[in-house]
């Protein structure tokens, strides 16, 4: 990010191979760069998750249809 930065990056599942521990180590080295622009990180974990400011859910209702949930922390 420091050599040609972007304004918003999305992580998808870049946590899914990696113990409790390391991800909690990535969610605090993306919390330190959040200062200088916007992540999307796709994940089931909870260390994580339990970084981000705000978390929205998909899941898909009776009738397929898709259902988003949002809540900011």
């Amino acid at each position: 990010q420091e050599h040609e930065p972007a304004y918003f990056y999305v992580l998808d599942e870049v946590d899914a191979a990696l113990d409790k521990r390391n991800s909690e180590r990535l969610a605090s080295l993306v919390r330190r760069y959040t200062d200088k622009a916007q992540y999307l990180i796709i994940s089931h974990n909870d260390g994580v998750i339990s970084e981000a400011d705000n978390l929205y859910g998909v899941s898909m209702d009776n009738n397929g249809m898709s259902k988003v949930v949002s809540l900011r922390i």
